[in-house]
């Protein structure tokens, strides 16, 4: 074998390699208790949640978060570009609609994760409920 052969056969196998390693990055499954559930808590429910219900929408519990807001459901199950609650997060803050409300976007591996999340069907375990921030007890006090 000449040295072009051996140095092609061995970027095709790397590339193999590296695709296979994606399909199986790709096809993980997300834990919601694990990875939505903190992003929702410390990036959305400051503001939806049963105090402040902004824009009609409470994402305390699953029941809540399917029904929607004002402008009927945010979440749709394997569809996470028909998903409101994801495609506000890819709205620059020049849109009065982008969320989270702050000068700073959601890390792009949190967008990754809600992303991921819903295309896998949205799966919220039964009695899961989050907790604003605001409202967590703090055990030193």
């Amino acid at each position: 074998m000449n040295r072009y052969t051996c140095l092609s056969l061995a970027a095709s196998l790397l590339l193999s390699a590296c695709v296979v390693d994606l399909a199986v990055l790709k096809n993980q499954r997300v834990d919601f208790v694990r990875q939505v559930k903190p992003i929702l808590e410390g990036s959305c429910l400051e503001c939806h949640q049963h105090q402040y219900v902004f824009a009609g929408l409470n994402l305390e519990t699953k029941e809540l978060a399917m029904k929607g807001g004002r402008r009927g459901p945010v979440i749709v199950p394997g569809s996470p570009h028909q998903s409101l609650l994801y495609k506000v997060l890819l709205l620059g803050h020049d849109s009065p609609v982008a969320m989270p409300p702050t000068p700073e976007r959601l890390d792009r591996d949190y967008e990754q994760i809600i992303h991921d999340w819903i295309q896998q069907g949205a799966k919220w375990p039964d009695g899961v409920r989050l907790t604003a921030p605001q409202n967590r007890k703090n055990p030193k006090a």
